[in-house]
């Protein structure tokens, strides 16, 4: 009896220490939180790296300035972002006024508006943070604390949050965030996420990336409402005729392209003429394009022995990317890389674009983006197209 009293005793001590662990370490995230919004504004730059399994590494440079706005409960922030990757040499910025988001190009001194503010703010040290207690709120004990660690030579408190954990098909798919905050400042130096899933596309893939936070300025004199203007001098682009921009239509003759497959195999649309041709125009862990690649697999199997073929373009990823790509997704169909012409003439601006062509080598019809009845849609084309 005493014996069982005493094991019982143990459980609650553990609950009691198990919250009271939990209980230190959304506090240590609320700090955190906290000591931003304490300012009246606040800037930091960071480095932003990601990597999939089937694709080179992603590296962004982005900075980031916020002034905290009153009576704004969508955001709270005017922002600024400056994005830089690849070779770019000027920076892409994004600005925020409180009521629209431009984007400037400094190239040609332009700016476009756009509806994209909270998207875009979603990548703010502010946002990760409030989405980070959003869902410990729901699901208090997926967080963990580890051993104080060393990231950019700052001596750090380390959080692991487990947003994901689950057994499917036997097969364990996981993603942890691991945020650390620097010991002595209480501002984040690091979040770096890992991941074994399968929620995009249609293989389990593991998945990294790693954002370090630095260079943090606090309360400058000179951020404030003006800051965040159009600056002199830029101006709307001029408008392109609607012909340059348009998507083509069905009955116009689809512009002929030379391009090479991952295998160095030279290939044209002209030499396809007389089947029923879908191009696909995607690019690697652009998420509709993920999605996309079940129905896509599906009505390959459909018509493989049909007068029909399915053609993927991409004129961002590396033949490198490319390969190890199809092998993890075990895609089955050709793909061309360098295909920026191609995109052009095809006037693509969004992915995942998919283009129907008929036999005699016409555009048939064209779909924009994934959705959930892609796949039936896509079917309902091609049947008609392959009767004619």
């Amino acid at each position: 009896m005493i014996c069982k009293k005493l094991i019982r005793l143990f459980i609650c001590l553990g609950f009691i220490l198990i919250g009271s662990n939990t209980n230190a370490q959304v506090a240590l995230l609320q700090n955190t939180i906290d000591k931003l919004e304490s300012y009246k504004n606040f800037s930091y730059q960071y480095v932003y790296k990601q990597k999939e399994a089937f694709g080179d590494t992603l590296v962004l440079n982005q900075k980031f300035a916020l002034l905290k706005m009153a009576n704004n409960s969508e955001i709270g922030y005017f922002y600024k972002r400056e994005l830089k990757y690849g070779d770019m040499k000027l920076p892409a910025i994004d600005l925020y006024n409180g009521k629209n988001l431009m984007s400037l190009d400094l190239l040609d001194s332009t700016y476009v508006t756009k509806n994209l503010h909270p998207t875009t703010f979603n990548e703010s040290l502010p946002a990760e943070l409030n989405w980070l207690k959003t869902f410990l709120k729901k699901n208090p004990s997926k967080i963990a604390l580890s051993g104080d660690t060393i990231i950019n030579s700052i001596n750090s408190y380390h959080l692991i949050f487990n947003t994901k954990d689950t057994i499917d098909n036997k097969v364990h798919s996981y993603v942890r965030i691991h945020l650390f905050i620097d010991k002595v400042t209480g501002l984040p130096v690091g979040k770096f996420t890992r991941a074994t899933t399968a929620d995009y596309g249609k293989e389990l893939t593991n998945f990294y990336s790693e954002e370090n936070y630095f260079n943090y300025k606090m309360d400058q004199d000179n951020i404030n409402i003006d800051y965040f203007a159009i600056p002199e001098g830029f101006h709307p682009p001029k408008v392109k005729p609607a012909e340059q921009t348009a998507l083509l239509t069905p009955g116009t003759v689809a512009p002929d392209w030379i391009l090479y497959d991952t295998d160095d195999k030279k290939t044209s649309l002209a030499q396809m003429k007389g089947k029923v041709i879908l191009l696909d125009f995607y690019f690697i862990g652009c998420g509709g394009c993920m999605l996309s690649l079940r129905s896509l697999d599906n009505i390959y199997e459909k018509y493989r022995n049909q007068n029909f073929v399915i053609t993927s373009l991409t004129e961002r990823d590396s033949k490198k990317s490319v390969l190890a790509f199809d092998k993890i997704y075990h895609i089955k169909y050709p793909g061309y890389i360098d295909a920026s012409d191609a995109v052009k003439s095809y006037h693509v601006t969004g992915f995942p674009t998919f283009y129907f062509i008929d036999k005699e080598g016409k555009i048939a019809s064209v779909l924009v983006g994934y959705s959930d009845n892609f796949e039936e849609k896509a079917i309902t084309i091609i049947d008609d197209l392959l009767k004619r």
